[in-house]
């Protein structure tokens, strides 16, 4: 926990001169000490290239390591890069993998690209009631493009479907 404070006071300048390098240095100890949040901040540096060498290889290491310990955050992210392709081919199942984990714990983000996902059938069976589940589930949370969207495909689903869809929101 030290070294990830430590790490985070380098990267935001805290009461420290801002050093993007020692920030990765600290959180590299907190991380190899076992700190997911350490592991997802990593994640974040490679991805966005901060303070080193953009590399999206090891951003998704990171992500994942962090994600198998539960940041939920760390999950949405892995699913981007798996649908933007880590190494330069979308790979849409895995990212409904991680969108779903991420979905799951409210990452409204991820309930939106779901959503998304559901309704073109990418990386997952089409399945225009789960997308609008997903997209209600976003539009819950104030994401106004995923209740167009959730509008949209109601209009799509007959009555019966419709009504199962809305109960399966509700629970």
């Amino acid at each position: 926990d030290a070294a990830f404070e430590i790490g985070s006071r380098y990267f935001d300048g805290k009461g420290v001169t801002m050093s993007t390098a020692e920030a990765k240095r600290w959180f590299e100890i907190a991380q190899a000490a076992g700190s997911v949040l350490a592991a997802y901040r990593l994640g974040n540096i490679f991805e966005k290239g901060t303070g080193t060498t953009k590399n999206l290889i090891e951003a998704s290491r990171y992500y994942t390591i962090a994600a198998d310990g539960g940041n939920a955050k760390a999950m949405h992210n892995l699913a981007v890069l798996y649908s933007e392709g880590v190494d330069g081919k979308p790979d849409y199942k895995t990212a409904a993998r991680w969108f779903r984990m991420a979905a799951e714990r409210n990452v409204k983000d991820s309930q939106y690209n779901l959503g998304v996902l559901y309704a073109r059938g990418s990386g997952v069976e089409a399945n225009l009631a789960k997308s609008f589940r997903w997209f209600s589930l976003a539009a819950v949370q104030g994401d106004i493009d995923a209740a167009k969207k959730r509008d949209d495909v109601g209009k799509r689903l007959d009555q019966h479907t419709l009504t199962a869809a809305r109960l399966a929101v509700q629970t």
